[in-house]
């Protein structure tokens, strides 16, 4: 990762030269000779990279380079800080402490300076060559491997007859009359099998008596268009009979010649060129052919995809474990006919590590070749992928794409590889992460934030991230192997060596950028420090960019905090944080502090103030907090401020958000002490143009007429920016809501909340807002959502259009929709409602659910649910249980054919399920117990029907004891939840029988002490979760036997966490062999 360093470094430097920070720290020369010395190592960088490989002097040179950067690094940020300081309070540089400050980094810029001559010397001796980025990584394209049409071991693809039968329909028999050319794009990472699958198709009997000619060209990244023209003539011909043909117009003229009017099949291989001018070029040649005539294009990269396709890109999945296992073996074992079970079975273990990608199931295959003992084999399977021999190809493969990513990319990626395997990094994280480390900064117009967003998106296009589905933009995955290609980049990782993370725990302090208190890692590289606490890391970690002591049981913060001077990041979220040092206002560089949910957090320092490049300030759900420190708008740079709470006093005010840029999202608290609506208008919220997110809260209200009033003209006075999305408001006691809430002025709404607003009888106007989706109401007297007569003209118009989900709660004299109630108007509501929750409001009678043809997921009461009809769109059902109900119908039962997911909450009563039924609940695949005060076993037949259950989870039974034998008959049944029985004393002997269990999670059972010895015999459990379950002392034997346990979480389980201390526990030679541990108190 030298060279991603290095340039982010030259950057810096380069921005500081201009500022004249230099000059003005008198190190002006020194500066200068810096940045000429690394730009001149830095193009060198590309080749030793690569010849490190197979050079240890060369690796060991990398290293001491890395590590001369970070100092240098320090310097630099040590310098812009101070100047940064200097001319905030507009301090002379000829002060005292500025002068003796001067001098002392004078001398380490010059000791590092020296420092750097000696690498930059010591470079020439290993002959390395300058080369652009660019040209390295054609280079290694070329170099790496050349791809022809011929499939020479067709017998030994597996998987891929779908994907095969698929692009072979579309170029037979959708495109036969199509005048345009066709692309065709199979995409996804290094490995996945895109040119075999292209070999597959080229090579199809179909595809060869349809096309007239067909043509393959391995492009690399060398997409210049006479060298591609060039290879196209020379497969048509099968000659070199182009190496004579130097001008553009005469290789042209030859293509055409060879493919006029012909349908044609051309097959680009490994593509990397994303500008659209030189494809439109190569397309124009093409433009020859006849109808039909068609490309396929294989690619890494989306961008490749978005530029080349006419067609939706064919995007390959992984291949499953059995087609991975067949591959594997058929690379292990040949045509040998001896049969090895014990190997087989390690075996189907290793290829979990191919994540799917059939290039490493060929790779540990052939690894495995001759091996026959099975301590090789469990070599393989017990270690990393990195530290497997270098024979295995799988990283140098992935690698390629790693070389063509941007050097401004680069750092980007290999900080990935800080998050763990399947881990879903949530965007913002990610962004923040970049920031802090300096990796990104704003350009022109852009702010970082913005930059930041910029890279996800290329890492995505480029197939090193991933969208996680259904969570739009906002979170990716990584896959298993480009983790790996991460964590090889950010370890300087030579592949088949082990010996760089043996050593990691030797990496000096003054390197460590980032650490994480719960889970005991510091990077970079990222490593164990399992002897680790606050105290040890304010005293050893001076550079640190970012520190995450989030989730801890941290109660105060030593003011030495404020000795951090680098610091970047602070998270202290999800902690019982009680102050916070007045120190932490020297942290000049802070940008990025997290205080969301610390509800014992009482006080903000009073230097906040202070916290001048401070860009992100999150406090939500600090539900102590009193008031804000005064003079918050000194903080010109924030652009989130997700809490305000209004104090008594001048400069702790709502105008303090007068001049802030603020986005996202914002609750103001305590609005009531807000008496002077002049006051609300100085938020300046209607300028907020970035602001999404806006709740609204009023506490301890005075009911009075004249409050009243004061609280309806406050509201009116923070009328938002019409782009905001979601609006909430709570506890206004006014009696009518404001006019910009019923004038479609937010016509950008998406979502809105409206609660304890018990005063107003009326809700604003919201029926026509194009995209609320989202409407929750709580604690209101109104009695009609729509107040409104329906005029004649409205009666073709659709009322909440775009409404999918709405929440009713604890709204005791709601009666219907609508005031007016017009049948042919009803049947136009919400056309696209998916989800109703309706709580106590016993007046409210509720629509036969055949007006609402989209909705799929209701909660309500058991004599709502009784009291319905036409029951069976529903997939999702929670039903709290009435205490008059003593029984469900059978017929509402039955009705439920297509229900998956049933929560059924038992606090008032339990009542009686008729086993008939139940029967009828063949989809159901998730079943949720709670708040039951009477039982002590589920009721005999509530499971034995459920053939498709894969979820039990009960939730808030103290009375449980035991589950009933049926059990055994669920063999779907997949993963379990036993929450908070606090007289469960032993796991459920029924439980036993479940052979396909999968997870098992066991939380605030407070008598669970011990587990049995038949655990052993979930020969499929993979995830075992005990948290809190303090009077358990002891895991069993048998646990060591569970092959298949992947992954162990204990939590506040005091005896059980010291019984399990990595390398001393009593019980840790039980559970050394499970892949990820997470044993912590919490």
């Amino acid at each position: 990762m030298a060279e991603a360093f290095v340039g982010v470094v030259v950057e810096n430097l380069g921005s500081l030269i201009k500022e004249e920070i230099g000059l003005i720290m008198g190190v002006d020369d020194e500066m200068n000779k810096l940045s000429s010395t690394l730009t001149t190592i830095q193009a060198v960088l590309e080749d030793a990279e690569q010849k490190q490989l197979e050079s240890k002097p060369i690796q060991n040179w990398l290293c001491k380079l890395n590590d001369l950067v970070y100092e240098i690094d320090d310097i630099l940020d040590e310098c812009a800080t101070q100047v940064s300081i200097m001319k905030h309070r507009r301090s002379s540089r000829y002060s005292l402490k500025n002068f003796l400050f001067r001098r002392k980094i004078g001398r380490r810029v010059k000791r590092v300076t020296a420092k750097l001559d000696d690498v930059a010397a010591e470079r020439k001796k290993f002959h390395l060559r300058e080369m652009p980025i660019d040209n390295r990584a054609r280079e290694i394209a070329a170099t790496s491997r050349e791809t022809g049409s011929i499939l020479n071991e067709s017998h030994l693809v597996y998987g891929r007859e779908e994907d095969e039968e698929k692009i072979v329909d579309i170029l037979v028999n959708h495109v036969r009359d199509n005048q345009e050319t066709l692309i065709v794009l199979p995409g996804g990472i290094g490995g996945l099998g895109k040119t075999t699958l292209a070999q597959q198709v080229f090579n199809n009997r179909r595809v060869v008596e349809h096309f007239d000619e067909k043509l393959w060209v391995c492009v690399s990244d060398n997409f210049d268009l006479k060298i591609l023209i060039k290879a196209m003539i020379e497969s048509l011909t099968g000659s070199g009979s182009a190496s004579d043909l130097t001008q553009l117009d005469t290789l042209q003229r030859r293509l055409w010649e060879l493919l006029n009017r012909k349908r044609y099949l051309l097959v680009l291989d490994d593509v990397w060129n994303d500008h659209q001018e030189k494809w439109y070029a190569l397309r124009n040649v093409l433009a020859c052919g006849s109808a039909g005539a068609s490309i396929i294009v294989t690619t890494r990269q989306k961008k490749v995809a978005d530029v080349m396709g006419t067609l939706p890109a064919h995007n390959l999945t992984g291949l499953s474990e059995e087609h991975c296992w067949l591959l594997l073996r058929e690379r292990a074992f040949g045509q040998e006919e001896k049969e090895y079970p014990n190997l087989e079975a390690i075996g189907k273990e290793i290829v979990k590590k191919c994540g799917g990608v059939p290039l490493a199931a060929k790779a540990l295959g052939g690894l495995l070749r001759f091996k026959r003992t099975e301590k090789d084999w469990i070599y393989v399977k017990e270690s990393e992928i990195l530290d497997l021999p270098q024979e295995t190809l799988i990283l140098p493969a992935l690698r390629l794409s790693y070389h063509h990513l941007p050097v401004a990319l680069r750092q980007c990626f290999a900080c990935c590889a800080v998050f763990p395997k399947d881990y879903r990094i949530q965007k913002k994280e990610l962004i923040f992460y970049w920031i802090a480390h300096g990796f990104i900064s704003s350009r022109g117009v852009l702010e970082v934030e913005d930059v930041g967003d910029e890279v996800c998106n290329e890492l995505v296009l480029r197939s090193l991230l991933q969208d996680v589905p259904d969570f739009g933009n906002n979170s990716f995955i990584m896959h298993d192997l480009v983790h790996d290609l991460a964590q090889s980049i950010m370890e300087n990782k030579v592949p088949g060596t082990q010996n760089v993370r043996k050593n990691v725990r030797s990496t000096p302090n003054d390197k460590i950028r980032q650490v994480n208190l719960l889970h005991k890692y510091v990077a970079f590289p990222k490593s164990s420090r399992p002897e680790m606490d606050m105290s040890y890391i304010l005293t050893n970690f001076s550079r640190l960019r970012i520190l995450d002591a989030s989730c801890t049981k941290i109660e105060e913060l030593s003011s030495a905090i404020g000795n951090l001077k680098h610091l970047r990041h602070l998270d202290l979220a999800f902690t019982p944080i009680r102050t916070l040092p007045e120190s932490l206002g020297s942290l000049w560089n802070l940008q990025i502090l997290m205080l969301n949910y610390c509800p014992k957090l009482a006080a903000l320092p009073k230097n906040t103030r202070y916290l001048k490049n401070l860009r992100h300030f999150f406090l939500e759900d600090c539900t102590s907090l009193s008031e804000m420190p005064s003079k918050i708008n000194d903080l010109t740079g924030l652009r989130t401020l997700s809490l305000f709470v209004v104090g008594h006093n001048r400069g702790n005010q709502l105008e303090e958000l007068q001049c802030l840029n603020l986005g996202g999202k914002l609750e103001i608290r305590h609005l009531e002490r807000v008496k002077n609506p002049m006051d609300a208008k100085k938020a300046n919220l209607a300028d907020k143009k970035n602001l999404r997110r806006l709740r609204l809260v009023w506490e301890g209200n005075n009911g009075s007429k004249l409050m009243e009033d004061v609280y309806e003209k406050v509201l009116e006075a923070l009328e938002p920016h019409p782009n905001v999305e979601t609006l909430k408001i709570n506890g206004f006691n006014g009696r009518c809501f404001p006019a910009w809430m019923t004038n479609s002025t937010l016509k950008k709404l998406v979502k809105v909340s409206i609660e304890g607003c018990q005063n107003c009888l009326r809700l604003p106007y919201l029926r026509e807002l194009p995209h609320l989706k989202i409407l929750r109401l709580k604690n209101m007297g109104i009695e009609f959502i729509v107040e409104d007569e329906v005029e004649g003209g409205d009666a073709l118009s659709i009322d909440f259009p775009s409404l999918e989900e709405l929440e009713l709660c604890e709204l005791p004299n709601l009666k219907g929709f609508f005031k007016d109630h017009v049948d042919h108007v009803m049947r136009e509501v919400s056309p696209n409602l998916r989800k109703v929750k309706l709580i106590e409001c016993c007046s409210f009678k509720f629509p036969p659910l055949s007006s609402f043809k989209q909705m799929k997921r209701l909660r309500c009461s058991s004599s709502t649910w009784a009291s319905l009809s036409n029951l069976n769109s529903l997939t999702k059902l929670g039903v709290k249980i009435d205490k008059n109900m003593t029984c469900i119908p059978i017929e509402t039962l039955k009705s439920l054919t297509h229900l998956e997911s049933l929560k059924l909450d038992l606090s008032n009563e339990l009542c009686v399920l008729p086993e008939e039924g139940l029967r009828a609940l063949k989809s159901l695949t998730y079943l949720r117990i709670v708040h039951s005060k009477t039982l002590t076993c589920l009721p005999q037949g509530w499971l034995r029907h459920l053939s498709a259950l894969e979820t039990l989870e009960i939730f808030d039974c103290p009375k449980l004891v035991e589950l009933p034998e049926e059990i055994k008959h669920l063999k779907s049944l997949a993963c379990v939840y036993l929450n908070d029985i606090p007289k469960m004393a032993s796991l459920p002997k029924a439980l036993q029988h479940v052979s396909s269990l999968k997870s098992l999670y066991l939380q605030d059972l407070s008598q669970l002490n011990s587990l049995p010895d038949w655990l052993g015999n979930f020969a499929s459990l993979k995830w075992l979760c005990i948290w809190s379950c303090p009077m358990l002392a002891s895991l069993p034997d048998s646990i060591q036997g569970m092959t298949n346990l992947k992954y162990l979480s204990i939590t506040n389980c005091p005896e059980l966490e010291k019984r399990c201390q990595r390398g001393k526990g009593e019980d840790w030679h039980k559970i050394a062999h499970i892949p990820n541990l997470q044993i912590y108190k919490y």
